[in-house]
Order: C-alpha cells, then sequence, then structure tokens
C-alpha cells in the first residue's frame, strides 16, 4: 500500500459544506437499483415544482444564482456544471442520489428535506435537475460504490486510522485534533472558487453525507466532487478505510444528537377559554405540549440553533404562540455596531397556498411578526447611546432652550425629551427611532428578499413577551383572530394555514439574512366548542 505523506488536500471538505444536493446513505447492492421513472410530462412538472420550491436558491436556470444565494453559505449547487458534491459513483449521481437528496435533504446547511412531496413529485425534479446539465447526456453514470460489511471498531482499528490520518495528510485541513484548522484551511477553495470549509470532526453528527460508519467509508472511497476532497479508492486499502472512518468518528467530543425535529409536520392552535396570555411563564404556556421544529441555518456557523419548539392557542377572540429554544447567551443590545440581538419571528401567507418560505414572493406577499430582544429590554426603559457610552463630551441642544451647555458625564436632555420634528425617523414614524415601545413585536410584510416592510403604526398590532432563563428563550406573540387589517393574515377556527419559524442569535453575529429558519408547517385552528 503506497503511503500519501505529501498529499495536502486529504479530506478537505469532508462533509461537503456545499448547501444544495448530496446527504446520501448508501449500502451494497445499490448499484443497480433505481427509481422508477416518472410518468407523464415530467419536463412541465418538474419545472413547475423546480421554480416554486428550488429556483429562490438554485436560479431558474439552475446556476446557483437565485434570489436567496447571497444570503446562503455554502452557496447553492450549480445544477449546470453536472458537478454533485456528494454522490455513491465517482462520477455522475444516479437518480437514487438525487433522489434521495431532494427527500432528506442536507445536514447542517439551508437544503431542507421534501419528503413533504410525493414520490411522483421528487422524481420529476431528478428528471427536470438532470436536464440542466448536458453531462447527464453525453456522459454514462459512474459504477456506484460497494460497501462492504463494516469489521467491528477496535483499538487495533482505531491505531490504523490515527496512523493514515497522519499518513494521508488529513490535517493539514483538518488539523491534529480533526478540528477543521489545519495549515491548509484557510486557503481552500472549490471548483466555483468560493472558500471551503473543512469539516470539524469534533462536532457530531452534521457530515453533510451523512455521519454513519459506512456514510464515512463512502466518502472516503467516492471523494467528494467540486472540492479537494479525493478519493482513496486507489491509495488506501478496505481496512485502511474503515480504519480511518471509525478514527474519524472517534474524535467527536460528545455523541451523536437525537436525530433531527421533523422538517414539515402538524400544529395545532387548540381552543381554550378565557383571557390569551401574553407572559410566557402563565399556567396555559407553562402546561402547553410543544412541537419541535426543525430550523436550518442560511449562513454556515459552529453552532446550530437547534429546533424550535412550538405551541399554540386560541380562545376565539385571540391567538396565540409560544416559542421556545435554546440560547446559552443573552443578547439585547444593538447600541454598538458590532452587537446583534437575539431574536424570532411567525411568518404566515397572505394568500391561500404555499409562497416561497424564504419571506414570500412578488405576487404571494407574507405577514411576519418579528419578535425582538433588544425592543423586550426598551419597554422597560428606552436605551439610547448614551446608555452605551455615559462619558461623552455634549455640546449643545439647538433645539431646547435654556439648556447649558454638557459636559463629560452629562445628558441634559433625554432623547424622548425632544421635538420629533426634527428627528426624522421618529417624525416620520420609524419603530426603530421612536424612543418608546409599546411592544416587542412588530409587525412586517415582505414579497421576497430585500422588500421587508414595517406596517403603520396604528397596525402594530401583535403583543407579546419574551424571558430568557437557564440558556433558553420563551417567547409568546398574541394577535386578534381577524383584523381590519388587509396586510394582516386572518385566522378562521377550523382553517389550516401554513406557518413558518426563524430564529437569530446575536452571539453569533446573526442579523438579517443570517438567521435559522423552518419550512412551511401546517397549522390547523381548532373549531371552538
Amino acid at each position: 500500500m503506497r503511503r500519501l505523506r505529501s498529499r495536502w488536500i486529504a479530506l478537505a471538505a469532508f462533509a461537503a459544506f456545499a448547501g444544495s444536493m448530496g446527504a446520501l446513505r448508501l449500502f451494497a447492492g445499490e448499484a443497480t437499483a433505481q427509481p422508477k421513472p416518472a410518468e407523464g410530462d415530467v419536463t412541465h412538472q418538474g419545472k413547475a415544482l423546480y421554480e416554486k420550491k428550488c429556483a429562490v436558491c438554485h436560479g431558474l436556470d439552475g446556476k446557483g444564482n437565485g434570489p436567496a444565494e447571497f444570503v446562503l453559505f455554502p452557496k447553492p449547487r450549480d445544477f449546470t456544471s453536472g458537478i454533485f458534491k456528494i454522490r455513491s459513483t465517482a462520477t455522475l449521481p444516479t437518480d437514487r442520489d438525487l433522489l434521495r437528496t431532494i427527500t432528506e435533504g442536507i445536514p447542517g446547511t439551508s437544503m431542507p428535506s421534501w419528503s413533504s412531496l410525493s414520490q411522483a413529485e421528487r422524481r420529476d425534479l431528478v428528471a427536470f435537475i438532470k436536464g440542466l446539465s448536458p453531462r447527464f447526456a453525453e456522459e454514462k453514470t459512474g459504477v456506484t460504490v460497494q460497501i462492504p460489511k463494516a469489521p467491528a471498531q477496535s483499538q487495533k482499528l482505531l491505531a490504523l486510522g490515527k496512523e493514515y490520518y497522519k499518513e494521508a495528510g488529513c490535517f493539514d485541513c483538518h488539523g491534529t485534533s480533526g478540528r477543521g484548522d489545519g495549515p491548509a484551511s484557510a486557503t481552500l477553495k472549490d471548483d466555483w472558487g468560493y472558500p471551503i470549509v473543512p469539516y470539524d470532526f469534533t462536532i457530531p453528527g452534521r457530515m453533510k453525507g451523512g455521519s454513519t460508519i459506512r456514510d464515512i467509508y463512502r466518502t472516503l472511497t467516492a471523494g467528494i466532487g467540486g472540492t479537494p476532497m479525493p478519493s482513496y479508492a486507489d491509495s488506501l486499502g478496505e481496512q485502511e478505510r474503515w480504519g480511518l472512518a471509525y478514527y474519524v468518528l472517534s474524535l467527536a467530543r460528545k455523541p451523536a444528537p437525537a436525530p433531527a425535529a421533523q422538517e414539515t409536520t402538524a400544529l395545532l392552535s387548540r381552543f381554550v377559554t378565557g383571557t390569551m396570555p401574553t407572559d410566557p411563564s402563565a399556567g396555559l404556556w407553562q402546561q402547553a405540549k410543544v412541537l419541535a421544529i426543525q430550523t436550518r441555518t442560511l449562513w454556515l456557523r459552529p453552532n446550530e440553533t437547534g429546533p424550535v419548539r412550538v405551541a399554540s392557542f386560541h380562545n376565539g377572540k385571540e391567538i396565540g404562540f409560544l416559542l421556545e429554544w435554546d440560547d446559552p447567551i443573552l443578547n439585547e443590545e444593538i447600541l454598538r455596531h458590532e452587537d446583534f440581538r437575539d431574536a424570532a419571528a411567525v411568518q404566515f401567507p397572505l394568500r391561500p397556498g404555499e409562497p416561497s418560505y424564504i419571506m414570500g414572493e412578488q405576487k404571494d406577499p407574507v405577514n411576519i411578526w418579528h419578535w425582538k430582544a433588544d425592543w423586550q429590554a426598551d419597554l422597560a426603559r428606552f436605551r439610547d447611546i448614551q446608555d452605551r457610552y455615559p462619558n461623552m463630551a455634549w455640546d449643545e441642544y439647538p433645539f431646547v432652550r435654556g439648556v447649558p451647555h454638557g459636559d463629560r458625564g452629562q445628558v441634559r436632555v433625554a432623547t424622548a425629551s425632544h421635538n420629533p420634528t426634527y428627528l426624522s425617523g421618529w417624525g416620520a414614524g420609524n419603530l426603530f427611532s421612536t424612543p418608546s415601545r409599546l411592544t416587542p413585536i412588530e409587525n412586517l410584510n415582505s414579497i421576497g428578499l430585500g422588500t421587508l416592510t414595517s406596517q403603520a403604526p396604528e397596525h402594530q398590532s401583535v403583543k407579546g413577551h419574551g424571558i430568557w432563563a437557564d440558556g433558553k428563550w420563551r417567547v409568546v406573540m398574541v394577535r386578534a383572530l381577524r383584523t381590519a387589517n388587509e396586510r394582516d393574515t386572518q385566522f378562521e377556527p377550523g382553517t389550516t394555514v401554513p406557518v413558518a419559524f426563524a430564529v437569530w442569535d446575536g452571539a453569533q453575529g446573526d442579523r438579517d439574512g443570517r438567521k435559522s429558519v423552518s419550512t412551511w408547517q401546517h397549522l390547523t385552528v381548532e373549531r371552538g366548542r
């Protein structure tokens, strides 16, 4: 067996931090098992599905340049190239590979599971995606990697894997301890010129091609297309690849997490009598049975938010939602440029049907309730720049008479005491500039990324409250079931409407489009009794 002492590319991007196609779990004997061909007009059906579900990230022409591309990292796959990072062959992926990716999604990326689509619809998508690249018509699909039965883990096998982790140069990219911090890690790029981050093996369960021992063996055998991660089928023997796979798994700092919450599920807003409390510590919310809903981080970061846990009730007049998620650090200040808030949002379509869950579409607007931790803190007392920099020297207040020039440490006139006529944002009703808060939740609309618009002050009708304790946020949002505002989503008992959720972690730099989001869930508003 030839020893690879100089191969610096080693296992770069092992789990392929690429946010589009991959994530397979492969088993021996799949070389000839292909999905049944789609029936009917697959081009038309697949195109319509692609435009509705995929184009917002991958672009109408499949080049990975959709409207959401700029807020995503890893970047969406360019289907026209015919290069897929995770596949069961050394060349083109099989139909089964593509189908499995669409069905399961890719861990640790913005690529969701589309298991909510029918099997026929997913096959139509496979056919359409293959048609975006000439390679599928010009080349044959490669032979599927055969995965033998895995040997039992042993100290001898781990020692062999540790030896080849060094010999094959894995440490150059992934680092000596597997944290993705090797000497070459900062210089790696994929075939499209984007920076690529070597996987941190100390984080369990998030390898893009799968995190089982068989998945890792397959990655070592097939490599990852479009990245510096090569195939080791010819340079490492079967036993050496098993040893390396076991050693990579042993680098995790803790056991793999429990299986992810469901990507798409049914949520019931139960009918209750009495008032609808906005306090998360109220008995109704304390006793509520929450449903875990998976979120996906749009911009790669070491720590994922994890699932958001949701409950909902209505009393025939108001509807309320409880959102609960883990967040070890409280962030409720944005007075400095480097500070970012914790936040959460609930999103509904304004019209029947499901627009893009990424903030709606041009002809299908959405209604968004956005809770902000800094607005929550402002309810007690509006905080301004003087709170963060109390020793600023003040010059004069040109529109307030009778106030002497200030000196260091003296704020003569608080912001709220000024005339809003001369403070443009406040005077125009901009909620970010108004030095008073009636609610920590902003009521907004959107028809796609970059179009987020706040509703007029008189329509800020969503109320609520958030409490952070013991490394966890619990936020309640409440609004009338029906309003007179055409820009509000209306709720009717006995009906089902889509709902999606988003969470921002200020400690990790989340803001604007950098967030963790869910896909559409199905909310049923229970009939009253």
